[in-house]
């Protein structure tokens, strides 16, 4: 007779039949972000232990741990759930937070400590990044450089003055592009910290917020990236009352394949630039409600669509 397996055991085989059956021909990894499930792990419906479990059902191999979701747990307790994401057949990337503003008031030691506290928490993780964002929107100073370089400067000295703790614990510091800075202030804050002490986290969608050109974006960051987020966004006209014409658009988040970004074309520029080197693609689903459960239903046909572009 058969053993019956345990539930973590069952998840893990089921992760290990999809990674076997359906392979990509990359060292591309897909991977899922906790926030897929973020107003549901808020309003308690569930829990980052489910959260990872789901994830390896669906024979994602990479979550990426928004710390904010595990802010009240310990150390301790996180390297308890790291075990537990071994245990699942799971690698963990740790996602921190904005490491502050100089208009509001932040000063590069604010930063600093933030950052020297999320590595801690990465490092229990057995997380090798540590992911970070700005403080701003570039749409909320568009019209204001001189305070977008305020911001620029600011990054680069609190990621210069974070990044040795960081080294010295084994986490390299990656910055996303979060619809704040241009491709070209990326490369130049790479640039005065060093690439040796930093790295970029791409996203794929985020350069066409900043009216950049998302082709040359993957061209210029990827080669700075060690993973990175992809979504889709739907866009929806909003009409004045008569319907003779519309006011303007709204960009709505969603997951790959359920809306108009051009996905194709970024995972096969992505694919281009990244190689034979290993490289995690996390899928970022921003829509979530408290009382919808949904992720499974969503995410398992936007793995299949991402699984078939990367071995196209």
């Amino acid at each position: 007779m058969i053993p019956a397996l345990s539930p973590a055991a069952a998840v893990a085989r089921v992760a290990w039949v999809v990674q076997r059956f359906y392979p990509t021909n990359m060292n591309i990894a897909l991977g899922i972000d906790s926030l897929c499930w973020h107003m549901r792990l808020a309003s308690g419906a569930i829990t980052i232990e489910r959260v990872l479990e789901n994830a390896a059902s669906l024979g994602a191999p990479v979550v990426a741990l928004n710390l904010h979701h595990v802010r009240e747990r310990s150390v301790s307790e996180l390297r308890e759930l790291r075990g537990r994401a071994q245990g699942l057949g799971l690698r963990l990337l740790a996602q921190g937070d904005f490491i502050g503003s100089p208009r509001r008031g932040d000063d590069v030691s604010i930063g600093v400590a933030r950052i020297h506290e999320w590595v801690e928490r990465a490092a229990a993780l057995a997380s090798p990044s540590l992911r970070l964002v700005s403080g701003f929107y570039r749409t909320e100073l568009a019209d204001k450089p001189e305070l977008i370089e305020t911001e620029r400067r600011y990054v680069s000295d609190v990621l210069a003055r974070a990044s040795e703790r960081a080294s010295a614990a084994g986490v390299r510091l990656l910055l996303e592009n979060h619809s704040d800075f241009t491709v070209d202030e990326y490369e130049r804050i790479v640039r005065d910290v060093g690439s040796d002490r930093m790295g970029v986290f791409l996203d794929l969608i985020n350069p066409i917020v900043t009216f950049d050109d998302p082709m040359r974006a993957i061209e210029r960051l990827a080669p700075l990236a060690s993973s990175g987020h992809i979504r889709d966004f739907e866009l929806r006209s909003v009409q004045q009352p008569d319907h003779y014409h519309r006011r303007g658009f709204e960009v709505l988040y969603r997951y790959p394949g359920e809306g108009a970004a051009p996905i194709t074309a970024l995972v096969t520029k992505l694919k281009e630039v990244v190689g034979d080197r290993p490289y995690d693609l996390v899928i970022e689903g921003l829509d979530s409600l408290a009382d919808v459960d949904d992720q499974l239903e969503r995410l398992s046909p936007a793995l299949a669509y991402l699984r078939r572009l990367l071995i196209e």
